[in-house]
């Protein structure tokens, strides 16, 4: 059989799991789209957050986009979002454009009346998560 031209474009593989999701992930963080451009498809289905500010030597967008593929604007969730120091809150289907440097976080789930997703998009062929800052050590008494 003759070898496809295209074929190695067709990307399978990357849905994993990930504890703090519901459901499977789809996730390209390390190459493997083969593009200067990295993803991560979550579904959201109860509140969380992730709280340490940080930025990124490249472009990200992050996607909130109500889980309803019928109605993508189906969105039931009250997210607060801190890009460059300033809190927002976001009530409906919105994409966040995140410049290169800026710093971003915490994003708080605070309300999900029903499933959501969440995709980001970041302009990078490797994406490696911020690093954790040091354990605070407990208070001595």
């Amino acid at each position: 059989m003759a070898e496809s031209k295209y074929g190695k474009c067709i990307k399978t593989g990357l849905i994993i799991d990930i504890p703090h999701y519901t459901g499977k992930s789809v996730l390209a963080h390390n190459g493997e789209l083969d593009a200067d451009c990295s993803i991560g498809y979550h579904c959201i289905t109860k509140p969380m957050s992730f709280d340490h500010p940080h930025s990124h030597k490249f472009p990200e967008m992050l996607c909130f986009i109500g889980g309803n593929p019928e109605d993508v604007t189906d969105f039931g969730a009250e997210i607060d979002f801190t890009l460059g120091g300033e809190k927002h809150t976001i009530t409906s289907t919105a994409v966040v454009s995140i410049p290169s440097g800026v710093k971003h976080c915490p994003i708080v789930f605070k309300k999900v009346e029903k499933p959501l997703v969440f995709l980001e998009i970041s302009l990078t062929r490797i994406w490696k998560p911020p690093r954790r800052p040091p354990k605070k050590k407990p208070d001595k008494k």
